[in-house]
């Protein structure tokens, strides 16, 4: 999922029109009724910000699109990344340069003999810099940049849903209505990785 500050529905929505068309995934105009898990839904803007949800297939290329999001548009973009038992990701682009990256369980990104102290100081986050960037109070925010320890079963960065915290502390609020525009993606979405 991801979050567009500034940039109304209808120009998110061209966007990422445009970047699928651009990538050769042919997107085609839907209605609501005919919602599929391979939908790119693009919600009304509450609060200034724009939510789009990707295909659930489409992690982690959500991310390739939302620095062309960010870099096409000269907005911040925030993407939000989660799986059922190994926590949730945040990263954040500004005008389409990585700013930051936060990871609530980087043991769940380690294969075999990973350094998962590496992997933790890598996806460690700054909560100064997200706070700064996204213009709000850094101690509303800190409590979310915290990093569940290997083998953590009852941790809060173990929780599916843990960056909605993050995102309210952000001033991003996910809408719960019909979307605003609903695009198909082609099911040749593996395309989107040659970008």
């Amino acid at each position: 999922m991801s979050a567009i500050r500034g940039v109304a529905p209808h120009d998110v929505a061209g966007a990422v029109e445009a970047y699928l068309d651009d990538a050769g995934l042919a997107p085609a105009g839907r209605t609501s009724e005919d919602l599929t898990s391979d939908d790119v839904r693009i919600a009304e803007s509450q609060g200034g910000w724009t939510t789009v949800t990707w295909p659930s297939y489409f992690a982690p290329h959500d991310l390739a699109a939302c620095r062309w999001l960010s870099h096409e548009l000269h907005t911040v973009v925030t993407a939000a990344t989660t799986t059922d038992d190994e926590g949730w990701s945040h990263t954040l682009f500004g005008c389409g340069t990585l700013l930051d990256r936060f990871h609530s369980y980087p043991a769940g990104l380690a294969w075999d003999d990973d350094d998962v102290a590496g992997l933790a100081r890598e996806w460690a986050g700054d909560f100064e810099l997200v706070a700064r960037v996204v213009g709000v109070d850094a101690c509303g925010i800190r409590r979310h940049f915290c990093q569940a320890p290997s083998g953590a079963r009852d941790h809060p960065g173990r929780e599916r849903d843990g960056y909605l915290a993050l995102w309210s502390g952000l001033g991003i609020r996910v809408a719960d209505a019909p979307p605003y525009a609903v695009l198909a993606v082609d099911p040749a979405w593996q395309r989107v990785t040659a970008r």
